[in-house]
């Protein structure tokens, strides 16, 4: 099955016409994870001319030769080693290894793993019309949630899309018409991938395949590149779903309503293009994805305080270019109320230790440091967006977060059971991860309703809630 672009409809049926195409590339990734045997070349070291065979090993690929030390005049080879830009010859191909590691020696057999290989000269450097495939390990479903198959980057035009083979095997597939060299190729695609991991809670990860084209029709590949990704991500969670019978199993009144007048929608290709510009721009934005990403998967103890480390960074990044106002006195005042918090100290200098009087002089200077709870609402405040009562205790609560402690989210005391502790750790991470998707989405323009995911999980965490189950930015 192939999802397309209406934008790009022209385009795609040409592509879908020449089935063949997929096939072969299908048939070359295939190729990539089969056992074969070649021959080792790599000229002037102990590695030159010995056959070895190469299969997939987890993400990368394992490449297994005996090895005889009278055959290279009594040299010894060991393990730990690295080898850069081996080449693997077979009979009708050869290929690049961009580093060998020499990992296991059992005599007379070394074991060395690898995760990036490409067809012998390929030039990262030159330029080729590019498409990327990546195995995915179920499908990847976006309908309710994007409402475009493309993205523009840079005024690139990346489209991508999910197609299953014949073996019944999901790819991500992101291609360019722009000529372009690896780097620029690669840095656009990565940006599409995570965004398109955030939206659906769906990372493609774990490995992908290049295939550079001489030619624009794209019909035949003239090189390969096989890289390592981090690990591929599926949680359970995406900020906004455009069908509300996804959440609301045992509403249907209200979920009709939903439906009825049409008050849920997607993202728009005007919206996701400037989520992916945005992320191909920054790489700390980049990194506060894939933390969101991992931390909505991570334990109860860390799924919080990943989130608070998060919104701490999008802090920095979302903000007007003149510096807003969160200290709690204005410049004069903190100097007049430091000076005199300083001469108190220095009044009393000889009752303290020398170390405990430059420590406090050096808090008082701290004094007028904005709050934590201040600097995570600056950019809410910044973008107008309304935070709630139970908004704020969450941003109170962030020091608990990053410290380990289990906020107390119902006023329990220390008599809370484990599992109130643990019920109380996953609202506050709900809670965070909604706020999250409200300030991430409202940065990029869009104007609908995210998932309340507070409010469609009180029965679990029993905190009940004057809230709806959508929640409009």
């Amino acid at each position: 099955m192939i999802y397309t672009p209406r934008s790009h409809h022209s385009h795609l049926t040409k592509m879908m016409r020449n089935s063949k195409m997929y096939e072969q590339l299908f048939d070359l990734i295939d190729d990539f994870t089969k056992s074969k045997t070649g021959r080792l070349i790599k000229r002037k070291s102990l590695l030159d001319d010995l056959e070895a065979s190469i299969q997939p090993s987890g993400k990368n690929f394992s490449v297994t030769f005996d090895w005889d030390r009278r055959i290279k005049g009594g040299k010894q080879l060991d393990v730990g080693q690295h080898y850069k830009k081996v080449e693997l010859q077979f009979k009708d191909q050869s290929y690049i290894l961009s580093e060998l590691f020499l990992g296991t020696h059992s005599p007379p057999q070394f074991t060395g793993q690898t995760s990036f290989l490409y067809t012998k000269g390929y030039s990262f450097k030159k330029k080729f019309y590019y498409r990327l495939l990546i195995p995915l390990e179920r499908e990847l479903r976006y309908h309710y949630i994007l409402g475009t198959r493309s993205s523009e980057i840079n005024g690139d035009s990346l489209i991508f899309r999910i197609i299953q083979n014949d073996k019944k095997k999901y790819f991500l597939i992101i291609e360019s018409e722009f000529k372009q060299s690896y780097d620029e190729f690669s840095e656009k695609t990565f940006a599409l991938k995570n965004a398109l991991g955030y939206l659906t809670g769906y990372l493609a990860g774990n490995g992908g395949y290049f295939f550079a084209y001489t030619k624009k029709k794209m019909e035949a590949p003239a090189h390969i590149y096989r890289c390592e990704f981090r690990n591929t991500i599926i949680s359970g969670y995406a900020p906004l779903n455009s069908n509300p019978y996804s959440y609301l199993h045992s509403n249907k009144k209200l979920a009709k309503k939903y439906y009825d007048k049409k008050l849920l929608r997607t993202i728009n290709q005007d919206e996701f293009s400037l989520l992916c510009q945005r992320l191909y721009d920054s790489v700390e934005l980049s990194s506060a994805i894939i933390l969101m990403l991992e931390s909505s998967v991570a334990s109860l103890l860390f799924m919080p305080g990943g989130y608070a480390i998060v919104l701490e960074t999008l802090a920095d990044i979302i903000k007007p270019k003149k510096k807003q106002k969160v200290a709690p006195m204005t410049k004069s005042l903190s100097k007049k109320v430091r000076q005199e918090c300083s001469a108190v100290i220095e009044k009393y200098k000889n009752e303290f230790s020398k170390d405990n009087h430059q420590a406090l002089l050096d808090r008082i200077s701290w004094l007028n440091q904005a709050t934590n709870k201040a600097k995570l609402r600056a950019p809410f405040d910044y973008l107008k967006i309304d935070l709630l009562e139970e908004d704020l205790d969450i941003l109170q609560a962030r020091n608990d977060f990053l410290h380990g402690r289990v906020p107390d989210m119902t006023k329990g005391g220390e008599v809370r059971s484990l599992d109130r502790q643990n019920k109380d750790l996953y609202y506050a991470s709900v809670r965070f991860y909604t706020l999250l998707n409200i300030l991430i989405l409202k940065w990029i323009g869009y104007d609908n309703r995210v998932v309340n995911y507070p409010k469609i999980n009180e029965a679990f965490t029993e905190i009940k809630l004057k809230e709806e189950p959508y929640r409009q930015i």
